[in-house]
């Protein structure tokens, strides 16, 4: 196994804890701590501050999701598609759990709904115009299937449809990575079937 590097060891160590307990919380000595570094200097050295840490990390985070979703959004038009909410959803949900060799597959969400919760100006900053990105693209064509209710109706749903996946996914890493009563739960095939489907109905019904 190819040794891992200060650098990522640093960044692997920090976004665990930020997942854990969002960026405020942690400190640089923690981090140091848990990537097994002897002083504070080796964060400096790398990344200056812990905010700058925090910016790549959610940039990082934000690249591995934006990415999937890009490539199979761009797919699916090819395609002539998408012609179901179902297969939108499915690419907005499914594209946000990072695949377990990915040593961020257990914290990516959490990152981002503790960051969110705590600072959003700072979270928006950092993604800047996502107009064109495929997680706008999604709410968009969600908006088109979804075009029998009011235009009131329908942001009041999207905004709880997103509320409503983020954390389900936030709690799904917390289940999987930490023992808990949920984790079996999240372990069964359906688990993620069943979250895009009662998405489905929560923008439907």
């Amino acid at each position: 196994m190819a040794k891992i590097k200060t650098r990522d060891r640093i960044k692997i160590a920090a976004q665990g804890l930020f997942a854990e307990r969002g960026i405020e919380a942690v400190t640089v000595r923690e981090i140091v701590a848990a990537a097994q570094q002897k002083n504070m200097a080796s964060l400096h050295y790398y990344f200056r501050t812990k905010q700058e840490l925090a910016t790549e990390l959610l940039r990082d985070a934000a690249v591995v999701i934006e990415s999937h979703r890009t490539t199979l959004l761009d797919e699916l038009e090819k395609k002539g598609g998408p012609h179901t909410l179902l297969e939108v959803l499915q690419i907005f949900i499914e594209c946000a759990i990072v695949p377990g060799d990915d040593p961020r597959n257990l914290s990516n969400v959490r990152l981002f709904v503790l960051a969110f919760r705590d600072d959003p100006k700072f979270v928006n900053e950092v993604l800047g115009d996502q107009s064109e990105g495929a997680y706008l693209r999604c709410i968009n064509y969600c908006r088109h299937f979804m075009n029998h209710l009011t235009p009131e109706q329908i942001e009041m749903r999207l905004y709880l449809m997103q509320t409503y996946v983020f954390q389900a996914l936030s709690s799904r890493e917390s289940a999987l990575s930490i023992e808990s009563n949920h984790t079996k739960m999240w372990e069964q095939e359906m688990a993620v079937e069943e979250l895009i489907k009662t998405t489905e109905g929560l923008l439907l019904a």
